[in-house]
């Protein structure tokens, strides 16, 4: 565990990592941590050289220049893995760190072997604007907390609130603990103006897997399924019964999933 400076030297970014293989580069979702991947970091690093990292502003990093731009997490991205010495690299990303994933498997075809998407799609339609919009609100006029409490319900499932209803205030707790409202306020902005992917996802040659909930309220079936029509080389698995979170809803399923995909295109 470590904080590493990328080579654009505009910021540091927080880095842990498990294990010895083939590189798998863990990406958070909006308001997550590396804590957030590390019961599925153990799990993996039986096999795999995993490696998870906060993006600027998340957690541990520092958030830099702002505004942040879609080019600018690609770009740190990239030098993170210069600085880890990864030339080739599998890219895992859920949520916000699958559309930064998406976007870096496009611009850097050469780095990225491999790409694994969850809880994604084109949904860049005035409703989904409207939800991000209205966490910003939320965020600026009652901070981290407040926004906390907002965007739980929209991002985990019935069946996880249910078993879970006893650890609601841990939740909260530790994601107001791992975020500044200067980081949030300054990727909820950034994500606002992200372009649509279906442009990026046609450019990338990687084999893609793409995982998907069936009742997830911020990805609609649909909106995934458009987004795994444009790409050349795409699996797309559905597991039912979770929210937005399925790394963390149904660890067991995604994960064997996510191996099973890394088995059928090993390099080499």
């Amino acid at each position: 565990m470590a904080t590493v400076r990328v080579a654009n030297g505009e910021t540091e970014l927080w880095v842990e990592e498990r294990g010895e293989g083939p590189a798998l580069l863990l990406l958070n979702g909006l308001s997550q941590s590396t804590a957030n991947w590390r019961s599925q970091m153990r799990a993996l690093a039986g096999d795999y050289r995993v490696i998870a990292y906060d993006a600027r502003g998340q957690g541990r990093s520092a958030l830099g220049p702002v505004p942040i731009r879609l080019e600018d997490q690609v770009a740190d991205l990239e030098g993170l893995l210069d600085a880890l010495g990864v030339e080739r690299v599998t890219l895992v990303g859920f949520s916000h760190g699958a559309r930064v994933a998406l976007a870096a498997a496009s611009a850097l075809p050469e780095r990225v072997e491999r790409l694994v998407l969850t809880s994604v799609g084109t949904n860049d339609g005035p409703h989904r604007r409207l939800i991000v919009r209205s966490w910003r609100e939320v965020l600026v006029r009652g901070g981290v907390e407040a926004m906390a409490w907002c965007t739980l319900p929209m991002i985990v499932g019935e069946e996880f609130a249910r078993a879970h209803r006893g650890q609601v205030d841990g939740i909260i707790r530790a994601t107001v603990q791992r975020n500044s409202p200067e980081g949030l306020e300054a990727l909820l902005t950034a994500l606002e103006g992200y372009p649509d992917p279906t442009a990026e996802a046609r450019r990338v040659r990687a084999p893609v897997l793409l995982l998907t909930s069936d009742r997830d309220p911020l990805v609609p079936l649909e909106d995934a399924r458009r987004l795994a029509d444009a790409f050349d080389t795409v699996e797309h698995v559905l597991i039912r019964g979770c929210g937005h979170t399925l790394p963390i809803e149904a660890p067991e399923a995604w994960r064997e999933a996510v191996v099973q995909f890394l088995r059928r295109h090993a390099e080499g």
